[in-house]
């Protein structure tokens, strides 16, 4: 394969948070404090409740509904639904994760709407964003990994929430996130109006939907090599000067996105016909064409993908709503 070194080109640009919306402004999540002492135990009176009731939570125009932590009901004493101490917001308001179960009767929140995550994202500000994505994450974790995978035996919930101990043998589990990496295959054609971008269509996607390719990193593997095995595999396309542009969690349920761009170092690109249906090659105003007269969908703001293909397009994607 021909290196990035024999085949200079322009350095793909990094992605700001605003093309992220899950990877938003950051709130303080005292992670040493939390560490050194209960947070949720000696949580002040004033202190707010991120809720769950199965995947929705509460929302208003205004964003996120808060209540106070100590007005809420007991959680079901389920051990996969601990209390989390997520941390502090900008304005000084405290917040810890509570989860309940779909089908729980909740008082006090008439004037709200429950909402999953991804048709908020959009619409809240980056800090509840953040909050939001970091209390489902967290909160997937503790559903699916109550038990100490040595022994099976169920594990204390230590570090203010964001660890487990497994009583029989001592041993210490934190949240799991999975590295994936995800690319725009691009030429590198020297006129702008005939360079193209590669776009695949899932086998797990209904209709006419395209996307950018992706895949987890498997142990003992970089992310760029990531990068060159998944699109040989997935569209049988030897790329190279793979370039990081930005990353994004993911936490469905618990995915850590890091976006690439790499230049494809071959053209015949074949869809594996397991994983990818169809594989297609779009210029920017034959991609534009495509998506106007509904030939195709692309992914919505919410993701990476949207966001690695509008900057390589240089404007604004379509709204195409999923």
């Amino acid at each position: 394969m021909t290196s990035s070194q024999d085949r200079p080109s322009a350095p793909a640009p990094l992605l700001g948070p605003e093309q992220l919306p899950f990877a938003g402004r950051p709130f303080e999540r005292q992670a040493v404090e939390r560490e050194r002492r209960d947070l949720v135990a000696q949580a002040p009176a004033d202190t707010r409740a991120l809720v769950f009731r199965g995947s929705a939570v509460p929302a208003t125009a205004n964003g996120l509904v808060l209540p106070l932590l100590r007005e809420l009901p007991d959680a079901t004493g389920d051990p996969a639904r601990p209390d989390v101490h997520l941390g502090v917001l900008a304005d000084g308001t405290r917040v810890v994760l509570r989860t309940f179960p779909e089908d729980t009767e909740l008082p006090g929140f008439d004037d709200a709407a429950w909402h999953g995550l991804r048709g908020l994202a959009t619409a809240l500000p980056p800090e509840q964003t953040s909050l939001l994505v970091t209390g489902q994450a967290v909160a997937l974790w503790h559903r699916d990994h109550p038990r100490c995978p040595r022994c099976g035996s169920l594990t204390e919930v230590v570090r203010s929430g964001w660890a487990r101990r497994c009583p029989r043998d001592g041993s210490v589990h934190f949240p799991r996130t999975d590295p994936a990496i995800i690319v725009a295959v691009v030429d590198d054609h020297p006129e702008p109006s005939r360079q193209r971008i590669l776009l695949g269509r899932s086998a797990l996607w209904s209709g006419n939907r395209f996307s950018t390719f992706a895949g987890f990193v498997e142990p003992g593997e970089s992310a760029e090599q990531a990068v060159v095995r998944e699109v040989g595999e997935e569209a049988g396309i030897a790329v190279d000067t793979v370039q990081y542009q930005g990353s994004q969690p993911w936490p469905f349920p618990r995915s850590l996105m890091l976006g690439y761009r790499a230049t494809a170092h071959t053209a015949e690109a074949e869809a594996d016909g397991e994983e990818i249906l169809d594989v297609r090659w779009f210029t920017r105003e034959a991609l534009l064409r495509a998506v106007r007269e509904g030939e195709i969908t692309l992914p919505g703001r919410v993701s990476i993908a949207h966001a690695l293909i509008a900057d390589w397009l240089g404007q604004d994607l379509p709204e195409t709503g999923w």
